[in-house]
């Protein structure tokens, strides 16, 4: 992995460790509710540990800390008794327009000195790398071969 990259990496989890922490936050508290913010109406656990790319176990006790805290709720679908429900609740929004904030905020640092056709260029370089890593992921290819 490029040294470049892994400083940047490793200084933007510090950033937002701190930022969020100010919030009680961690950062896979922010993950969820920034997806439940884009996707009104309630999501299945099981979707939105697909969605962030995290195991099971994990979105499950940010789930349960989120909902301690009231910035979430969860409830028991009607299809399937085993499957839970997942909805932000106006607390959870106001929670969110923070952690936009801080992100914004992350945005101006790291995208100092960049024109927006830079910044869109290379936006658009990391979603289609995204999508490359989500596939492999998700037992798709690489190069013709299928991931382990």
């Amino acid at each position: 992995m490029s040294e470049r990259i892994e400083i940047l990496r490793r200084i933007e989890r510090q950033y937002l460790r701190d930022q969020l922490g100010e919030l009680e936050l961690q950062m896979v508290d922010a993950y969820v509710l920034r997806l439940l913010a884009r996707h009104p109406g309630a999501l299945r656990q099981e979707d939105i540990a697909q969605w962030i790319v995290l195991d099971k176990g994990s979105v499950a006790r940010s789930l349960a800390r989120l909902e301690k805290r009231g910035l979430v709720a969860r409830t028991v679908s009607d299809q399937c008794r085993r499957e839970k429900q997942v909805l932000l609740t106006p607390a959870g929004a106001d929670a969110d327009i923070r952690i936009s904030q801080i992100l914004n905020t992350w945005n101006e640092i790291r995208y100092h000195g960049f024109t927006e056709d830079e910044r869109a260029l290379y936006e658009s370089f990391l979603d289609r790398i995204t999508q490359n890593v989500t596939q492999y992921r998700q037992g798709g290819t690489h190069n013709g071969q299928e991931s382990h």
